[in-house]
């Protein structure tokens, strides 16, 4: 077991309504915050507008950024930066799913830096110690950002795409209402699911000898497939939309990896690729990528693929190699079953493009920190997901 230090100061308040408390919350840290969305959803759901009712009424004053892609570029967190400074705000309230969540703690440093926010993301400036303080009402459950210090952004113009962390920008408050999620369209709610597994998965393949987290993810896993096959069937249904939150908040928030190293996460960087160039939803994206991760990496992973076959799918076979297949299938059947992509033709993605996929992963110099990656894994695995 690897030594391990546990911190998550993020408040949680679940359930219907709870964003009747926002003011109250928010009123600890200032007067006047910066309101940070994306593309319109939640002005169409009048998600905003409630928002804005209740700042009104309780004089908690207001400025709002509007345009975070999915996929989020680090020159729209340089423009709200400066539309913060402008208005020196006190805090923000980020509207949204992963994208703006990320795009708002990318703000949050960057309020007071007086360098480019992406020189955090390049390690180029020195960690921040300060940020302001961030409250979230989460849409779309997915990426766990919600209740945790990470943030991931791009830059299409050099095709990098870099991930940061740092313990100041753990929110503050998260808002999980199950309700905001019931209009997410079913690929999106897909995509969702396929990352919280692959969260599940980054940190399972850390360094460590962690049975009881072992135990949670596969716990975790094996609940997303339950719930995330329910959901096909009826997708309003509050009780699997908050499961399905809930289970992707845990699946990112620093219990899984108890015990372990940090994970191995080389998934994510091959993913990163596949978001920079092609523009492909963060989700679909992994389900392609993770197959053929596994694939490439069996040999050396079969006694624990052996267990998620065990404890996910109940396979009770005992010869290792055989039940590490079936893992792999079965996982590559659930994606399947949501319609997530498993093959990068099925993203419209092509073979002749390969060279320019490779050259990606080296400029961003894509590994894992448990199972290194080089140009001939490169090469392997993109034949994999093909």
């Amino acid at each position: 077991m690897e030594n391990f230090q546990y911190y998550n100061p993020t408040k949680i308040l679940f359930g219907k309504d709870v964003i009747d408390q926002l003011c109250t919350e928010a009123s600890v840290y200032g007067k006047k915050c910066i309101i940070i969305i994306g593309q319109g959803s939640v002005k169409k759901s009048g998600l905003y507008a409630r928002v804005l009712s209740l700042m009104n009424i309780s004089g908690l004053e207001h400025v709002t950024f509007e345009g975070v892609k999915s996929n989020p570029l680090y020159q729209d967190a340089e423009e709200a930066i400066e539309l913060a400074k402008e208005n020196k705000v006190d805090l923000i309230v980020a509207i949204g799913g992963g994208s703006v969540i990320d795009t708002a703690k990318a703000v949050a440093m960057g309020f007071y830096a007086d360098h480019s926010v992406w020189d955090f993301y390049l390690q180029k400036a020195p960690r921040p110690t300060k940020a302001l303080p961030l409250l979230n009402i989460l849409t779309l459950a997915a990426t766990g950002t919600e209740m945790n210090s990470a943030t991931v952004l791009q830059d299409t113009v050099s095709g990098m795409k870099k991930g940061y962390s740092a313990p100041c920008l753990f929110p503050k408050v998260s808002f999980l209402d199950p309700t905001f999620t019931q209009t997410v369209p079913l690929n999106y709610t897909a995509y969702g699911v396929a990352d919280l597994i692959s969260h599940s998965l980054e940190q399972f393949f850390g360094k460590g000898d962690a049975p009881l987290s072992d135990l949670y993810t596969a716990s975790v896993i094996k609940l997303a497939i339950d719930y995330g096959l329910k959901i096909r069937k009826d997708p309003e249904n509050f009780e699997y939309r908050s499961q399905i939150m809930w289970l992707a908040t845990n699946a990112l928030n620093g219990t899984l990896k108890a015990g372990k190293n940090s994970g191995d996460w080389g998934v994510h960087g091959l993913e990163h690729t596949l978001s920079v160039l092609y523009d492909i939803p963060h989700g679909a994206g992994l389900s392609i990528v993770y197959p053929a991760w596994l694939k490439q990496h069996q040999p050396q992973i079969n006694a624990k693929l052996a267990f998620l076959a065990k404890h996910v799918f109940e396979i009770q076979e005992t010869d290792e190699v055989l039940a590490a297949n079936i893992f792999i299938t079965q996982l590559e059947a659930f994606f399947t079953q949501i319609e997530t992509p498993i093959r990068l033709n099925q993203a419209d993605i092509h073979i002749n493009d390969q060279e320019k996929i490779i050259s990606n992963f080296k400029l961003n110099k894509v590994t894992g920190s448990v199972y290194p990656l080089g140009e001939k894994e490169y090469e392997e695995i993109l034949a994999k997901m093909w």
